[in-house]
């Protein structure tokens, strides 16, 4: 007890002695390499300080915790965290960095003190917690260093990222037969960094090239970048070879995949190849659309367009989680995961200060759509006695930290989004006798209305800037865009020429855009995709001057620039900007994944692992000129919501972290 009220004290103290400075946070930027770290590979740290000297990378883990000083000298800083003999040895799990530099005082605020027991995290002298404490979790220890570091009253600039060890893993997706003379692509994925070689050999299959049996050919291949997952391909010329069985293999000094071949003599009909099908996952209840179907891919497109400058950050990952779905608005971050045990966990990520807070945790419910916007987070709840229980919404209030329950009046929810008070839904209107409408539900007045009452179903419903726009269904390949002023309840419909059908459109920087599809008549799946944008409120609809492609995913825009993603056959995919002044695509992306959103200059994806299970939330800043939506400053839009009362309590918030920590372990 009196060990606990010791820590207690000296926390307060910490708090009198934050309280009585206010200094500006250096500028300091970093990135680690690779963010998921395949064992038996270096991990190394880079980056950027305004206050050269020295800074300091603390590495938390589940069972790790270290900290490290690196010199720098001229501001800039390169290091080698880990050796891959190091890192062969390391947990598989995730991994906090927070990295300090020392301010304009030119002295850490942080610092550690090791005795028998444990390592002390010391503030200007005074103790504050066990960075290694076996009682506390690793998030938590994480969570009150960042805090402490990224209070204004602290000089010392601090920066927060994740990354993730695991196993290394190579497969081979694709292995084809042919004839002697033949080109044959072999492909697959791997968790190794971009860049990587994989070397590889092919010798006969009866032989073994470790005992001294002649290699039939030898070289190496690169590993490609891509979403969820890294690629591989090598294209093998057989003119050498015999109408034979082969194996190849291929080798990383960490792990190796083996696979067999067989060429044919010229004349034989050449066995079918296999169809390698990827489970992904499916919502457990399904809207009946005439959504286009998937395209065929087509080959990369080599315009070199340019790449737009970005910083790429891992603020979340998991190893046996999915994530469902995800949503920015201003400085917040928010998803939903599901996790093995059928259990649904909410997250909300504070973008400047680099911290997570959890809103739900082991809920027995799944939620398959969610937004953000303002100070709350709406999502649907899918029950298991869905069909008979009342539908609900779930309401989370970032500034008061309260949860609450909506119920749905004579209706189900389908898609769910938000744009200030307003939540907009689609689902069956009982009362009404109408299939997959569009709702409209106030959060200040606890009223719920139907905006539409067409037969047809009405779906993926979009709002924002005072407009409510949604997908039509027609009969066949004709889906048009309903776009429904809230001011004065008027609405323009959008509706696609013959043999084209209108997809999921978005609302964003004064414009509604959405995905044109064009379906061939011979295969009766789309041979191209455009994009359409819909300024508001004239109406004025403009389609883009663009490369034509069969697969472009839903756009999205900022006022600014509209975005959107190309995939292509060799596995690789784009997110393409487009420059709405000049009409033209001015760059790449170089981040790509899935279930793209953006905001101001922030644009957030998800890649999900479906062989492993395991996802990963990534957040990539703009870090040119900043843009903002009409009739906002950037400064406005990059506000957020931070409470007035966090503002108002934030000089107390590093001595508050801290006793948390202290408090969670003497409670025990």
């Amino acid at each position: 007890m009196k060990k606990k009220h010791l820590n207690l004290i000296c926390c307060a103290a910490v708090i009198l002695i934050l309280c009585m400075a206010v200094t500006p946070a250096a500028a300091l930027t970093a990135q680690v390499t690779p963010p998921i770290l395949p064992k038996g590979l270096p991990l190394s740290i880079s980056g950027q300080t305004d206050n050269p000297g020295e800074v300091a990378v603390w590495i938390i883990g589940r069972t790790y915790q270290d900290r490290r000083v690196i010199t720098t000298t001229d501001g800039t800083f390169t290091e080698e965290l880990f050796p891959p003999e190091t890192t062969s040895g390391l947990p598989r799990g995730q991994y906090f960095l927070i990295i300090e530099d020392t301010g304009p005082d030119g002295k850490f605020a942080l610092d550690t003190v090791t005795d028998d027991d444990h390592t002390m995290v010391y503030y200007q002298d005074m103790p504050l917690f066990a960075l290694d404490d076996p009682e506390t979790v690793y998030s938590d220890t994480a969570m009150a260093l960042s805090e402490v570091l990224d209070r204004p009253e602290v000089d010392d600039g601090a920066t927060k990222m994740v990354f993730l060890v695991e196993e290394p893993w190579i497969t081979i997706d694709q292995t084809p037969t042919g004839h002697p003379g033949d080109l044959l692509r072999f492909a697959g994925s791997t968790d190794l960094p971009p860049g990587h070689e994989i070397s590889y050999v092919i010798y006969l299959a009866s032989a073994n090239p470790r005992e001294g049996d002649e290699v039939a050919e030898s070289g190496t291949v690169e590993v490609v970048k891509g979403g969820s997952h890294n690629y591989w391909y090598v294209d093998i010329d057989t003119g050498g070879l015999d109408s034979e069985t082969y194996a190849l293999t291929l080798n990383s000094g960490s792990t190796t995949a083996t696979t067999t071949f067989t060429l044919y003599e010229t004349g034989v009909t050449l066995p079918a190849t296999p169809v390698i099908t990827v489970e992904t996952l499916q919502e457990e209840t399904k809207v009946i659309s005439s959504q286009p179907t998937e395209p065929e891919l087509v080959n990369a497109d080599t315009t070199d367009y340019g790449t737009i400058a970005t910083t790429d950050e891992l603020i979340y990952t998991t190893d046996d989680a999915v994530i469902w779905c995800s949503a920015i608005d201003g400085e917040y971050v928010t998803w939903a995961e599901r996790t093995e045990d059928d259990e649904t966990n909410i997250f909300l990520y504070h973008i400047p200060t680099g911290t997570t807070r959890t809103i739900v945790e082991g809920a027995r419910y799944l939620t398959l759509m969610m937004d953000i916007s303002g100070d709350h987070i709406a999502w649907k709840i899918l029950r298991p006695d869905e069909h008979t229980a009342p539908f609900v919404i779930g309401l989370y209030t970032i500034s008061t930290g309260s949860i609450e329950e909506l119920p749905v009046d004579g209706g189900t929810i389908g898609q769910i989004v938000m744009d200030g008070d307003l939540i907009a839904f689609s689902g069956s209107d009982y009362k009404q006798s109408v299939k997959n409408t569009i709702f409209l539900y106030s959060i200040v007045n606890r009223t719920q209305q139907v905006l539409c009452k067409q037969s047809v179903y009405q779906i993926e419903p979009v709002i924002g800037e005072g407009y409510v726009a949604w997908r039509t269904t027609g009969e066949g390949y004709c889906d048009t865009i309903t776009i429904y002023s809230l001011a004065d309840h008027s609405q323009v419909t959008l509706t696609p020429p013959d043999g084209a059908s209108y997809a999921h459109p978005s609302v964003g920087g004064g414009m509604v855009v959405a995905s044109l599809y064009y379906k061939d008549a011979q295969t009766s799946g789309p041979y191209k995709v455009e994009i359409v944008a819909t300024t508001l409120p004239g109406m004025e609809k403009t389609t883009l001057a663009l490369p034509e492609t069969p697969h472009r995913s839903p756009p999205h825009s900022n006022g600014d620039w509209i975005f959107w993603s190309e995939r292509y056959t060799d596995s690789s995919s784009r997110v393409m900007v487009y420059d709405i002044k000049t009409g033209t695509i001015i760059g790449t992306i170089a981040r790509s994944g899935g279930n793209l959103d953006i905001d101001s200059n922030h644009l957030i994806s998800t890649d999900i692992d479906e062989l492993r299970g395991g996802s990963s939330i990534w957040l990539t800043t703009l870090t040119g000129e900043e843009h903002s939506s009409p009739g906002k400053t950037t400064a406005e839009s990059r506000a957020g919501v931070l409470p007035a009362s966090i503002i108002g309590y934030g000089v107390m918030g590093a001595g508050i972290a801290a006793t948390a920590v202290l408090w969670k372990r003497g409670n025990k």
